[in-house]
């Protein structure tokens, strides 16, 4: 039906989460990169610019008015803020229409029933989430009659300085003006080590789940879905709240989620919480250079369309009538049911093709999931009471596009640093020294290994151009 509407041919490119850049790096150095490169996260690094000045990729056209959709979208700040003389080169893969809606990719599930059994009320201090934690790892909060609960666990390291205990300030990834006058990556402030300095308690005091360091992101989910973890500490969106529950009602059928489950926001040192941010899109789609005008119209055709409801209505739920239709103001499946399961029948069961086109342009199944039939009402529901009361109350982080947008050698010479995994470092140490000096020392390794060269060369750059003091 795509290949009809538009008069294209699609030829799919096999690549993998865990050999993309690779296929990219080798196909771009020979010549043989596909016409659409799709799924790379690259915007502002030292590839992003290495491909547009060797003339790898093609810029877009800079007029888009034929293509409506696609330009207000390229209209975005952080679209426009990545231009390289004043020229668009990549079509960005949308998450939310709404970058603000990024605040429920973090959280902290409980187990609230697990709460009840202790007789335990919602922490609200530090101590009190560090004595929860590790009240579910030693006092056998399940009833079982064997230690065989843990306290809190990450979905990965990451989460641990990404906002996911938001009540610390901003202390994730992204660069931004600090009160010496300088800008920094945020996760080297001192903000992330009051942070970490808390985690490191919970961690002494047995709360923090031993594994943290090495735990993959599906063996943390099923570690709390299992009831082996009284708290989880991921992405609470509705999409990512029915991948626990899918293994919730494997694992734990006879135990009621709804009745068992709610999110917790972390402690907070001022009553103040910052929510978790990031562009409105996540990863790019780049164009080979030797895109023709007359290809690349017939690529903006089919990109137009996949970013309108339309398009992506269609790549999730199938054909509009046949197998799905509006009801009121709610989507109806029209597909069946399986008996066994009570679910519809998936649409990549019916046209399997639609999988990867849905994730193509957009990340679609995030853009629609607050809409999704697909995913129950009680998810939905429990997700947008939690957003709504975010977006109302949570403060925005000062993060300015432009700013991530900085081109100097001094800072991609730095993208090999591992903050993330100095921050372990520091939780686990044994050494008996006080986080203070752990701290310095760490940023004495960091500064040693270009941070401050490239935090000199940020701001400066960034006055240059007027937009700090």
């Amino acid at each position: 039906m795509v290949s009809e509407m538009f008069d294209i041919n699609l030829t799919p490119v096999n690549v993998g989460w865990g050999d993309a850049d690779e296929k990219y790096n080798t196909w771009a150095a020979s010549g043989q990169l596909p016409d659409i490169i799709g799924a790379i996260a690259h915007v502002g690094q030292g590839r992003y610019f290495q491909w547009i000045n060797d003339e790898v990729v093609r810029p877009l056209p800079a007029d888009l008015s034929a293509y409506p959709v696609v330009n207000e979208i390229m209209q975005q700040d952080e679209v426009l803020a990545f231009q390289v003389d004043g020229n668009n080169y990549f079509l960005p893969r949308q998450t939310y229409e709404d970058s603000s809606w990024w605040a429920m990719d973090r959280g902290i599930l409980v187990r609230k029933d697990w709460m009840e059994n202790l007789g335990i009320s919602e922490p609200v201090t530090e101590q009190d989430y560090i004595d929860l934690a590790a009240a579910f790892d030693s006092q056998d909060p399940n009833n079982s009659g064997a230690n065989d609960t843990v306290g809190y666990t990450p979905i990965g390291v990451w989460i641990l300085t990404s906002q996911g205990l938001p009540g610390f300030g901003y202390t994730d990834g992204r660069w931004v003006l600090e009160d010496d006058g300088y800008i920094y990556p945020a996760i080297t402030s001192e903000r992330t080590l009051r942070l970490m300095e808390f985690v490191k308690e919970m961690y002494q005091a047995g709360g923090l789940d031993p594994d943290f360091a090495t735990l993959e992101s599906a063996q943390a989910l099923e570690k709390f879905a299992s009831g082996q973890a009284g708290m989880l500490a991921r992405q609470v969106s509705p999409k990512h709240l029915r991948a626990v529950l899918n293994e919730w009602v494997v694992l734990q059928p006879n135990v009621d989620f709804y009745e068992s489950v709610s999110i917790l926001r972390g402690p907070s040192l001022d009553g103040d919480y910052t929510r978790f941010t990031e562009m409105a899109y996540w990863s790019e789609t780049y164009f080979n250079v030797n895109v023709d005008d007359e290809k690349m119209g017939r690529i903006l055709e089919l990109y137009n369309w996949l970013y309108s409801d339309d398009g992506m209505y269609t790549m999730m739920w199938g054909i509009e009538g046949t197998d799905w239709e509006m009801d009121g103001d709610e989507i109806k499946l029209l597909t069946d049911i399986d008996e066994e399961t009570g679910l519809h029948t998936p649409t990549g069961e019916i046209y399997p093709f639609t999988t990867a086109m849905s994730y193509l342009a957009s990340w679609t199944g995030d853009l629609v999931q607050y809409v999704d039939p697909a995913i129950p009402q009680g998810i939905r529901d429990m997700a947008t009471e939690e957003r709504d009361h975010r977006l109302a109350n949570w403060l925005a982080p000062d993060v300015d596009w432009t700013i991530q947008a900085i081109n100097v050698p001094e800072k991609q010479e730095i993208a090999g640093l591992t903050y993330g995994d100095d921050w372990v470092r520091f939780i686990m140490d044994t050494s008996g020294k006080d986080s203070q000096t752990l701290y310095e020392e760490m940023v004495a390794n960091w500064n040693a290994n270009g941070l401050q060269d490239a935090v000199e060369a940020v701001t400066n750059a960034a006055r240059e151009d007027g937009l700090i003091d």
